[in-house]
C-alpha cells in the first residue's frame, strides 16, 4: 500500500540568476553578484541581461569574481558598457584576481570600479 503524504514541500529558492554549461551567476544575500566559470561571446549577452536586472535600486552592480576563470575581451566589454550605461554606476568588482587586477590596467578602462 503507498501513502501521500497530505503536506506541500515548496522547492528551496534559488539565487541563481543565469547559469550554463560554462558559467554560473548568483545573487548573495549581501547583494553583489558573483561568478563562477567563464564569459566569453557565447554567453556574454546573457550576463548582460542577468546583471542589468539584478541592478539595486541606486543601479549599483557589486560583482564578486573570485571564482572566474577565464573571460574574454568580449566579455570585459559586456562589463564596461553596464558600468557606462547612463542609469547605474560602475560596476564594482569585488576579490579580482592578480591577473585580472592587471587586464584592466592594461586596458586602462575608467568604467571599473575595484574594491
Amino acid at each position: 500500500m503507498m501513502t501521500l503524504n497530505s503536506s506541500f514541500e515548496p522547492a528551496l529558492h534559488t539565487n541563481v540568476l543565469y547559469a550554463d554549461r560554462q558559467l554560473s551567476i548568483q545573487a548573495s544575500g549581501d547583494g553583489s553578484i558573483s561568478i563562477d566559470g567563464q564569459i566569453d561571446l557565447t554567453n556574454s549577452d546573457a550576463i548582460a541581461t542577468a546583471l542589468t536586472n539584478a541592478r539595486d535600486d541606486d543601479g549599483t552592480i557589486v560583482v564578486d569574481v573570485a571564482g572566474l576563470q577565464f573571460i574574454d575581451l568580449y566579455g570585459l566589454r559586456t562589463l564596461a558598457l553596464l558600468s557606462e550605461d547612463p542609469l547605474g554606476r560602475p560596476v564594482r568588482l569585488r576579490n579580482v584576481p592578480p591577473s585580472l587586477r592587471r587586464l584592466l590596467g592594461l586596458l586602462s578602462w575608467p568604467s571599473f570600479s575595484i574594491g
